[in-house]
């Protein structure tokens, strides 16, 4: 049999591994070989390779024994070696090993090298299965169930995780993948998986269809219930990206998540409820106040919950009134009774709360006080509750044993102020004209002047006079329960919150910074988004793949997220004199507000974000090559370090490694393998920050920061003055000033 060189990489990567009587492994990120490949070819010529630190070296090494030239066109950019390279490289050892066998040793280990890297799995990828849209769709959501993950609670087995073009429907292995995610769909009953015939009547029955049917309907129905299971698991897996954050647990998130499941299936057996009765308005707050004084309006129906938003939210809101802006429709139900028309708040009730709390018109505060008012003796108490708050609650406390509150006020719907204080993450929006307005109450400023819609105006017509502020309403009439539970439940579906992240996507798309970093990151695969990265994007396309391989999933722009943390952290340089104090989304937004007002800052140009874009790729590459070099506890969810990667300590690793890349360029591979010892040594007496506030974690990250450039032997001067000459800017003197060891961390 004839020898013939390999015909892509993949491929004579896997001669490398046969040839050293190894286990093959797959090509790293950014189809990247891995160093054990040349371990491995090293042993087939008697060299041992282990403490060779750089793939370059073990290569150089290699074809220095061999005999074969080894020139610039064995290797590009970065660490990666290319397959002329290592072609040479193989094809010099193949025939070394063929001169010292014989005939028929020497066919067969040919025959073996000419098979490697083209299983029936390779074979499949270069001859795929030619597939229907509707087969295409559950393929494709299929694999996208069966990604690593977190998983709910209770969940049973874990999948094992598997391409879309693994699920075939020739063979009938569509069916044992769906097998494998059947815990992300609960489908309510088990899979008859005896054979293929009552696998499919079995899955038409879960699926509400007649046994019988099959083919094409089957899987019509299928990709429709996958789609469904595929967005659940996208909620869950947001829903875990606060746990960091104190807002959520996975037990909540887990509860959240079969929740959803349990309301679909009763939405699910709802009849259908005919036609509905509906008409769109816009009503001033005075309409809202009035129907409640009137005990017109319920706020309370029985679908609703019962819970008060927090005074903060309800302090936003009336700011965002006072400014102006518009708020969501409210979505009534208009009902007739006895005592006449009653305006049911079906979405929206949380909004007039929060204005009837304010304006002290509650229905419930007010037949709180009209109580006390008799306990009291006190028949002026109710003008004093409306036009005098503080001075309501002097007499409160005067003659209650428990004092008011805050969350008394809240339970009790009870006025509260508007807000007072001012912090770099959050500035007090009443500023100008509406800056007197802090810290006050209704009572005390109603009087006052303030701009409506560009006319002086006292606060008080916006919320007791038919203003032209209004609040959209959506009104239906003579509907049926039933039809109120459709209408309900539609309207909490949509009622998606935008994160952050997709807020600021929103905010900023039209920076090209912005555009770069969310294609690069892989929450926009469409790459015309960010055209100037197209020329790169063989480089660049390996950014996504290895945050998705360390478990950063792509739906709400958390991949996006944490490459613009990287990138505000390495380039915005204002602060106060006690360092950074911002948020982390503060922060990011504070670059991207600087790139947006200034036209001559140097990110407006793309090719100055391509390069940005280019030096954290190059980065992120080398950081998943010395995967050695970061602890197991870096990554969450279990013990073997195959968990998710911790935020915060990716971010700070990344701006490291980004920081000594814009120093070493080419040089930052073989400097990150040669100090992996020092770098695993340091990074295992890390710890992390004791208090989860901004300032700490941004000490932390500076702290970690400068100890990874001093193991690589980077001046952080010189990485500043650099970043500065390339960008126009850095923070990473910033950042390495306020650096401090955290808490229990003791110097080797």
């Amino acid at each position: 049999m004839q020898y013939t060189s390999a015909n892509s990489k993949a491929s004579a990567v896997a001669r490398m591994y046969v040839l050293g009587g190894r286990a093959p492994e797959p090509l790293g990120p950014g189809a990247k070989e891995k160093r054990s490949a040349f371990e491995a070819l090293g042993t087939a010529i008697g060299m041992d390779l282990v403490d060779v630190r750089s793939k370059h070296r073990c290569a150089a090494a290699i074809a220095d024994a061999v005999g074969v030239e080894w020139d610039t066109g064995c290797w590009s950019a970065g660490d990666t070696i290319t397959s002329v390279g290592i072609n040479r490289l193989v094809d010099a050892v193949t025939m070394a090993k063929v001169a010292h066998l014989g005939p028929e040793e020497a066919s067969e280990l040919i025959e073996r090298l000419l098979a490697a890297g083209h299983s029936n799995d390779d074979r499949r990828e270069l001859m795929p299965e030619a597939l229907t849209d509707v087969q295409q769709n559950v393929a494709d959501y299929l694999a996208r169930l069966s990604e690593p993950g977190p998983l709910p609670e209770d969940f049973g087995r874990e999948p094992f995780a598997f391409r879309a073009t693994d699920v075939r429907f020739d063979d009938g292995t569509w069916r044992q993948k769906l097998l494998e995610v059947e815990g992300w769909i609960r489908l309510g009953i088990t899979l008859d998986d005896s054979s293929p015939q009552a696998f499919d009547a079995s899955l038409a029955k879960a699926l509400n269809l007649v046994p019988t049917h099959a083919g094409n309907e089957l899987l019509a129905a299928l990709a429709l219930l996958l789609e469904e299971a595929s967005a659940r698991r996208d909620e869950f897996l947001q829903a875990m990206e606060q746990t960091a954050e104190g807002t959520e647990t996975k037990t909540s998130a887990s509860l959240a998540w079969a929740a959803s499941w349990d309301d679909a299936a009763d939405d699910d057996g709802t009849e259908p409820s005919g036609m509905i009765d509906a008409r769109a308005e816009t009503w001033p707050i005075q309409t809202f106040i009035q129907y409640a004084r009137d005990d017109e309006l319920d706020l309370s129906p029985s679908y609703q919950r019962a819970d008060v938003w927090p005074t903060n939210y309800a302090q936003r809101l009336i700011e965002s009134i006072l400014r102006g802006i518009p708020l969501p429709s409210v979505i009534i139900l208009e009902k007739s009774e006895d005592r006449g028309t009653v305006y049911e708040v079906v979405d929206g009730k949380q909004r007039l709360t929060s204005v009837l709390r304010f304006t002290g018109a509650h229905p419930h505060a007010l037949d709180v006080v009209a109580q006390k008012s008799l306990e009291w003796n006190e028949p002026d108490l109710p003008h004093v509750f409306e036009t005098d708050y503080p001075r309501f609650k002097e007499i409160w406390n005067k003659n209650e044993r428990d004092r008011l509150t805050t969350e008394m006020e809240r339970k009790n719907h009870f006025p509260f102020p508007l807000r007072s204080s001012e912090t770099p993450d959050s500035p007090n929006p009443l500023v100008g004209d509406l800056a007197p307005l802090r810290e006050k109450y209704y009572g005390e400023i109603r009087d006052l002047t303030i701009p409506v819609q560009g006319t002086p105006r006292r606060v008080r017509y916006v919320f007791e006079q038919a203003a032209t502020y209004k609040i959209p309403v959506i009104i239906y009439k003579t509907a049926t329960m039933a039809q109120i539970h459709e209408v309900f439940s539609l309207y909490n579906t949509q009622g998606k919150s935008l994160n952050a992240e997709e807020i600021r996507n929103a905010l900023y798309h039209r920076l090209d910074l912005m555009r770069g970093l969310l294609v690069m990151g892989g929450d926009s695969t469409d790459l015309s988004v960010a055209s100037f990265l197209s020329d790169d994007w063989g480089d660049l396309k390996s950014t996504s793949e290895v945050l998705a391989r360390y478990q950063f999933g792509d739906v709400g722009y958390k991949r996006t997220k944490v490459l613009s943390w990287v990138a505000a952290a390495l380039l915005l340089n204002d602060a106060g004199k006690d360092g950074i104090t911002r948020s982390t989304s503060a922060h990011i937004n504070a670059l991207l507000q600087r790139v947006q007002a200034d036209a001559g800052d140097p990110l407006q140009r793309s090719t100055t974000v391509r390069d940005l874009m280019l030096l954290i790729d190059h980065a992120l590459d080398a950081h998943a090559t010395v995967a050695d070099a970061w602890p197991k506890r870096f990554r969450s969810g279990n013990d073997r370090g195959t968990g998710k990667w911790q935020e915060l300590r990716l971010v700070a690793t990344l701006v490291a490694l980004s920081a000594a890349a814009v120093v070493l360029d080419d040089q930052l591979v073989d400097r990150l393998e040669d100090a992996v010892p020092a770098i695993s040594d340091s990074a295992a007496r890390w710890g992390k920050p004791v208090r989860n506030q901004s300032k700490e974690q941004w000490r932390w990250i500076g702290f970690v920061v400068s100890e990874i450039l001093a193991i690589l032997d980077v001046d952080p001067e010189d990485a500043h003055a650099a970043l500065v000459e390339q960008f126009g800017s850095s923070g990473l003197k910033l950042i390495v000033d306020h650096a401090h060891a955290p808490e229990g961390y003791v110097r080797p």
